[in-house]
Parts: structure tokens; C-alpha cells; sequence
């Protein structure tokens, strides 16, 4: 039993806010696609596309993306064969050999906006405030003229995945997948993405740059010594890394009291953040977990 891997490849059609923190009245996105927003797209969207459009199916939608199907975090491009990952460097943050600043400048925008009392058509008091996009298309300085933005990831099919009795692989997400919406403020058509056919492409030796296998029962991924990581890892004391840690916290359905969706919140634990350099001599394996994070195969029992 083993895994078969699809490279997708999204075009963004509209700005993307993946929710991060708030500095201020700034709401700051990330500058990739967790693989649980991508979880969470899928998800609605095979339920949508599904014969049946109730809780259970988009639990068990949901569930089947955690364990037979699996998705990887998907990160911007302007060339769909050069994803930016993450990097932490001796010179800082860089993207894709990008220093963060220039980054940032290119496809990183923010719109302001706040919420109007009808009565005197003014703005209402601690209402303001702006939020961070990584904007759908990029200009040239120099050229003046405008590239789309593209985002790039991989999903996972475990061989003999079946949903209602039936064989399911990528041909039977496609038409579910092709048109997806992805993130925050999806309500003022933000977090549009429309897949790239031309470049759903099949792998089986690599996940970005690094290797990969697929006869497991989870697909692994082996990380060269000094190289970043692609995704999230838990922090554990037997791997050392470089880089940055956050918390990782979020909302789900509620199974227990039943309260329904992203009222339970649930915390992760501590990981190391994508682009923090594995600070070990020789290389070390990860099996790609639920949403697209890494878990050492050294903490697992």
C-alpha cells in the first residue's frame, strides 16, 4: 500500500489573506497556504460537488482529507516551476533566494477598511482596520508590466482510497477542485484560486526539492542537513533546528457538544515554522501528518 502524489498548480484571481496574527489594527497574512486552509477548501468544495450537502458529509469530507488524502502547504510563484519557500539565512529571511523586504514589496498589499454608522455616515469608533493580502498580480518596475501570481503545492491520494464504495482518485476532485476559495475576508471575494490543468502533473521522487516516498504508510520526506523545512514541525528535544517557533491554534467542527463548525479551539502544540534550517549533520526523514504538517519520525510510536 502506498501513495500516489499530484504537483497542483493554483493561479490566484483575487488577493489571498491567510489569517496569521494582528499587530494593531493590521490583520497580517502569511506569505504561504497552510495545508489546513487548502483542508478547508477542499472540503467544501467536495461536499458542495457531492450527492449529499449536510454536516455529516462535510465530516466525512473532512476526515478523509486528514488520513487517505493529503495535502501540502502550497506556496506563491511567479514561475509555477519556482515556488518561494521560506529560507532562513546568516542575511535573514529570504524567499526563494528573495530577500523578505523585496518580498514583501512585491506581493505583499494591505487594504484599509471600517465600519459606517448610517445614522450620521461616519465611521464607527475602534472600527478601522486593515488587512494584509498577497496580491493576485505583481508589475515590473522596470518593465511596467503585470504577472500573475501562482500558488504550488502537492496532494497526497492513498492507493485504494474509496469514498461511497467507489475508487476515488485526482479525477474524481478535479472538477470539485478547479475552482476553490482559500483564507479570510472570503466574503469581499477574496481567496479565489482557479487550478492550472496544464500543470497537474504526477510525482513520485520529489516534494518541491527534496525527496520523497510514497510506499510508506504515510508519504515521507527527507530533509538534507542545513536545508529548511517546506512545512511545520513540532518542536521535539532529540532535533535541533534553527530558525523561528510559533504556537499553532485553531478552530474546528465540534464533535463532542456538538455546536457545529470552528466552535472548538484546538492548539496544535509549538512548531518550528517553514524555512527554519534542520541544524543536524546528517539528513532526517518526516512523514507528512494531517494539513500538511511534518512529524519526525523519531517522535512517533
Amino acid at each position: 500500500m502506498g501513495w500516489k502524489a499530484y504537483r497542483l498548480v493554483y493561479q490566484a484571481k483575487s488577493p489571498i489573506h491567510i489569517g496569521w496574527h494582528t499587530l494593531g489594527y493590521i490583520k497580517l497574512t502569511r506569505y504561504y497556504i497552510t495545508g489546513k486552509a487548502m483542508w478547508g477548501a477542499f472540503t467544501a468544495n467536495l461536499t458542495r460537488t457531492g450527492e449529499e450537502k449536510n454536516p455529516a458529509a462535510y465530516q466525512k469530507y473532512g476526515e478523509l482529507l486528514r488520513t487517505n488524502v493529503l495535502l501540502s502547504y502550497f506556496y506563491p510563484a511567479l514561475d509555477p516551476d519556482v515556488p518561494l519557500l521560506p529560507e532562513f539565512t546568516d542575511d535573514g529571511l529570504k524567499y526563494g533566494g528573495c530577500a523578505e523586504s523585496e518580498f514583501e514589496s512585491l506581493f505583499i498589499k494591505s487594504y484599509g477598511q471600517t465600519a459606517v454608522l448610517p445614522d450620521s455616515n461616519t465611521a464607527e469608533d475602534e472600527s478601522l482596520h486593515e488587512s494584509e493580502f498577497i496580491a493576485p498580480v505583481v508589475m515590473d518596475e522596470e518593465t511596467k508590466e503585470q504577472s500573475p501570481v501562482y500558488f504550488v503545492g502537492y496532494v497526497f491520494i492513498k492507493d485504494g482510497t474509496k469514498v461511497d464504495g467507489r475508487e476515488f482518485g485526482l479525477e474524481n476532485m478535479k472538477n470539485a477542485i478547479k475552482e476553490i476559495c482559500v483564507g479570510g475576508d472570503r466574503k469581499y471575494g477574496w481567496g479565489s484560486l482557479l487550478l492550472d490543468d496544464r500543470e497537474a502533473t504526477t510525482h513520485r521522487n520529489k516534494l518541491f526539492d527534496y525527496p520523497l516516498e510514497l510506499d510508506t504508510d504515510r508519504p515521507e520526506i527527507t530533509v538534507p542537513s542545513n536545508k529548511p523545512i517546506p512545512a511545520h514541525v513540532a518542536i521535539i528535544n532529540s532535533l535541533k533546528f534553527k530558525g523561528d517557533i510559533e504556537p499553532v491554534v485553531g478552530r474546528e467542527f465540534d464533535t463532542k457538544d456538538k455546536k457545529g463548525f470552528g466552535r472548538k479551539l484546538v492548539h496544535s502544540g509549538v512548531f518550528w515554522t517553514p524555512g527554519s534550517i534542520l541544524a543536524e549533520d546528517e539528513p532526517k526523514s518526516f512523514s507528512l501528518s494531517e494539513y500538511g504538517m511534518m512529524e519526525s519520525k523519531v517522535c512517533k510510536h
